[in-house]
């Protein structure tokens, strides 16, 4: 978890300004309502006296507010996607199940990378509040231009049928992408005096426990550490998504390539591009020797337009989603940057991606040359071309299954 601490100059323009000691808003029903905002929707899912779960799904490049809350800290965990978080004067990524923790008087917005990026906002009130008050809010910054604490006027409500509605407090379980929450009490999980969690993530809802010290709702517990019930009443949010490490390679486009390269200064960057259809013994070698030569290792990989202009229609045999699934699986991948080539011919995009990310090593196989590969790319320095291992091909692989059938 990264815990963001205020600094000096956040917590007096807080202070400073004229919300800070207003009264609480009218406490409002949120359950059974989706929320349109300008960048997305959001709905409430859960809520007690402790803490009130939010759903957000924010559109591509769109953003909330750059805001800060006074009577409650708030938690954000990526369930879709990745997102970059904008703080006072800098920024995190946050990939799925990636958890960041927000104190009181804290500054942040959300921008999503993806369309429909879905993430998971924990509040936890302060004892000054015990429910969800949306105008305990500053907006420091907003491309929509909205009022600096008013929620109402910045949203239209949608009211839901009671069984179209997404309700922890009634629901079991629900997935979003590859991501699985399970809403559990105590006596679902309870054996032999002691608790233990084997999730990706479990959030304390409500109820106190003991691990080590003694811990209240929104605490993120431990696994494989002895739990002790303190209370009856208590709740988990139990979180798993199989693939979350292997969706933090994706880099979905330049903005999101640009981000990270700023905020991790990489050095000795090797990066290859290509189809990947069907993944043989040729690619394996060929990968490995890659990263034998770099020490963060990144892959272009090809769209299915792209891939149809290039191959024919017939092509590719496994789609985007199935391609990424089967490269990310590879240790010797360190990212995937999603591209769709614009210009076969001058690989534009391509150049574009080579500027952004500025690689020390352009790797290709041996059916390439160097001097061709310069014609389209003259900003690269150091190009090293590895012998292709005979017959070994997705063009081969199809035409014998062909023969086959």
């Amino acid at each position: 978890m990264i815990n963001i601490i205020p600094s000096n100059e956040e917590i007096e323009i807080a202070k400073n300004c004229g919300y800070y000691n207003r009264e609480n808003s009218k406490k409002q029903n949120y359950i059974n309502k989706i929320f349109k905002k300008p960048w997305g929707q959001e709905y409430l899912v859960y809520q007690n006296d402790n803490i009130g779960i939010w759903i957000l799904h924010i559109n591509k490049y769109e953003k909330t507010s750059v805001h800060c809350h006074f009577r409650k800290a708030s938690i954000l965990i990526p369930l879709h996607g990745c997102f970059k978080i904008e703080t006072y004067k800098s920024f995190e990524i946050l990939h799925e199940l990636n958890v960041l923790y927000f104190p009181i008087n804290t500054f942040h917005g959300i921008m999503s990378y993806i369309d429909d990026g879905v993430i998971m906002e924990i509040e936890i009130y302060t004892n000054k509040i015990s429910y969800s008050d949306k105008n305990d809010l500053l907006r420091l910054r907003d491309i929509y231009i909205r009022d600096k604490n008013c929620y109402e006027n910045s949203t239209q409500e949608i009211i839901l049928e009671e069984n179209e509605a997404v309700n922890f407090h009634k629901m079991k379980q629900i997935i979003y992408g590859d991501t699985i929450i399970n809403f559990k009490n105590f006596d679902e999980l309870y054996c032999n005096s002691d608790l233990n969690l084997n999730n990706d993530l479990n959030i304390l809802l409500n109820g106190k426990i003991f691990q080590e010290n003694i811990l209240s709702p929104g605490s993120i517990i431990s696994n494989n550490k002895i739990i002790s019930n303190l209370d009856s009443n208590t709740i988990f949010l139990c979180i798993n998504n199989i693939n979350n490490y292997e969706n933090s390679k994706i880099i979905y486009n330049k903005t999101h390539l640009n981000d990270l390269i700023q905020k991790h200064k990489f050095t000795n960057i090797g990066l290859t591009s290509g189809c990947f259809d069907i993944i043989h013994s040729g690619h394996i070698n060929n990968l490995k020797l890659c990263k034998n030569n770099c020490d963060k290792f990144f892959v272009c990989l090809s769209s299915d337009k792209q891939i149809k202009t290039l191959k024919g229609s017939e092509r590719p045999i496994n789609n985007l989603k199935d391609r990424i699934k089967l490269l990310s699986t590879l240790p010797f991948v360190d990212y995937i940057i999603l591209y769709n080539e614009i210009d076969n011919e001058t690989e534009i995009e391509l150049d574009n991606i080579m500027n952004i990310l500025k690689p020390n090593f352009w790797f290709k196989g041996n059916d390439y040359t160097i001097e061709k590969i310069k014609q389209k790319h003259p900003g690269l320095n150091n190009i090293i071309l590895f012998d292709n291992i005979e017959n070994k091909s997705t063009t081969n692989i199809i035409k014998k299954i062909q023969n086959k059938e």
